[in-house]
């Protein structure tokens, strides 16, 4: 048996009949007078009706609480899911970020080494290009004094073909000779 259990278990009926043999009900039979008993068991089944309705409003207070407390259970684990959700975009967010700067930086060096190598081709190019004006200028100069040279042993040699060469000589007669 439980602790609750009597012996007439949880039958109200039971215990209905024992009051009313008690208080004078069923015609006269138990030791009270039957108006007494008609009041007292209206008393005891308005104490039942009370009891029973009390019992209901605590089951559907504590069904109340339960379903609140549920529900504030479910609205506090949507806002945890939603949390670890921006928590989760955040997170990827900052590692997008961090890839595209990762990225911007590689293309930078990239750039940067591109160009050191453009400068130093540029570099070599003006290099190579003075070299080759001096070159040009060299190989004029040495034409210009080869020329000179040239023109210089023609001159000698023409002039020692000719004789002697006085530059505005007077004119001399043939009929004076």
């Amino acid at each position: 048996m439980t602790e609750n259990s009597s012996f007439f278990g949880s039958d109200w009926l039971g215990a209905f009949l024992i009051i009313a043999v008690l208080f004078g009900g069923f015609g006269g039979f138990g030791f009270g007078g039957g108006a007494n008993a008609a009041i007292d068991v209206g008393a005891a089944i308005n104490n039942q009706t009370v009891q029973q309705a009390l019992g209901a409003i605590q089951l559907s207070s504590a069904n109340n609480n339960y379903e609140t407390s549920r529900l504030i259970d479910n609205q506090t684990m949507y806002l945890m899911n939603q949390n670890n959700t921006n928590l989760v975009n955040a997170i990827q967010g900052f590692n997008t970020t961090a890839q595209t700067i990762t990225s911007g930086f590689n293309s930078v060096n990239q750039n940067i080494a591109n160009l050191g190598y453009k400068m130093e081709e540029c570099c070599c190019g003006i290099k190579t290009m003075l070299l080759e004006n001096r070159l040009q200028d060299t190989q004029i100069a040495l034409q210009n004094e080869q020329n000179k040279a040239i023109n210089a042993e023609q001159s000698a040699y023409l002039l020692s073909v000719m004789g002697k060469w006085v530059a505005n000589a007077p004119a001399t007669t043939a009929a004076g000779a």
